[in-house]
């Protein structure tokens, strides 16, 4: 099986793009710690219903709800919200450098 393609999200702000699907129990439970902790750490969330693109369907089809910070996979299928707190904590390099969020 190929490496799933790790998508960006479309708003520069948003430094968590969070993997979904309709009917997703475990996405349902994940997403309101989700957008707690983002806006506890000042940042936007892009919601992005796999289903509606066929690479992420390809590449996700089976791990969502996937939160991805920074770019990075941070969790797949449940979140802690203090393990998020910390991954949002830190900031590359490049968000220092050009003072975004």
């Amino acid at each position: 099986m190929a490496t799933p393609r790790i998508p960006s999200p479309a708003d520069p702000q948003a430094r968590v793009l969070y993997l979904t699907r309709e009917g997703c129990h475990l996405c349902e439970d994940a997403l309101p710690v989700v957008r707690a902790e983002a806006d506890r750490a000042g940042t936007a969330v892009e919601v992005r219903d796999i289903d509606e693109d066929p690479q992420l369907q390809a590449d996700w089809d089976y791990d969502v709800p996937v939160i991805i910070v920074d770019g990075t996979v941070h969790a797949k299928y449940r979140v802690d919200a203090e393990q998020l707190r910390s991954a949002l904590r830190r900031r590359p390099w490049w968000r220092r450098l050009t003072g975004r969020a």
